[in-house]
């Protein structure tokens, strides 16, 4: 059995990925949700993420779209999913895996960030800022922050009509969709490639003084990228 670990919560990345499965056929998933903990969000200039619009409760999402649902507590974690004999466990929202889910299972995390280049948190961003590859990767997570092996990986354009909005919207419902696809890539995955790369070091959150800095920067890139029509 495959499985998606994810909070206990309303959550939009967990959502859209149950309803892209639950369009294809999808329901031999069982869905696990750990404990959500508040903590404090540092707020942004500018939003890259989409909001929580939807405030059923994950139990009930699952019940709705037929997908089996159990919660267990953190030091319960390995225990239940070992019982459960999962295969591939793919992470729709667990923030930082404790590295014993790593090493008991073939893990699969989504990264919205182009792998190694672009590690760690505000990735789009961060890619933005330092002219590095805007991108999605997906692989199989290790005991560092976003290596591993990998399992596929996409640039995301960028167009001259594009807001930021509209590519960081683009580089969503690509991580959403490659993480829907993870279980077909791993069958036709071939080679093995390591992530692990000492030369690019995890982001932290983006500062307000440079976000400004990374808009002036993506106004720039976008000026100088072409049109979505001349690209096709």
């Amino acid at each position: 059995m495959n499985a998606i670990l994810t909070y206990d919560a309303p959550h939009r990345k967990t959502q859209d990925l149950l309803f892209r499965m639950a369009a294809a056929g999808r329901k031999d998933i069982q869905v696990v949700a750990t404990p959500w903990a508040e903590r404090k969000n540092f707020v942004p200039i500018f939003y890259h993420r989409p909001p929580n619009n939807n405030d059923t409760p994950l139990e009930t999402l699952c019940r709705n779209l037929g997908f089996p649902f159990i919660r267990s507590p953190h030091e319960e974690l390995v225990s239940r999913l070992n019982d459960m004999e999962v295969e591939y466990l793919m992470i729709a929202g667990a923030g930082i895996v404790p590295g014993e889910i790593a090493e008991n299972f073939r893990t699969v995390n989504v990264h919205p960030g182009y792998l190694p280049y672009v590690k760690g948190l505000d990735a789009l961003k961060w890619a933005i800022l330092e002219g590095l590859p805007i991108g999605v990767t997906s692989h199989f997570i290790s005991g560092a922050v976003d290596e591993g092996t990998l399992i596929r990986q996409e640039r995301v354009p960028l167009y001259y009509e594009d807001s930021f909005h509209s590519l960081a919207t683009r580089q969503y419902e690509l991580e959403i969709k490659m993480l829907a696809e993870a279980e077909a890539d791993i069958a036709a995955l071939q080679t093995e490639i390591n992530l692990a790369n000492d030369t690019y070091k995890a982001h932290r959150r983006m500062t307000h003084q440079l976000e400004v800095k990374m808009m002036d920067k993506f106004h720039e890139l976008r000026r100088n990228s072409p049109s979505h029509r001349e690209a096709e």
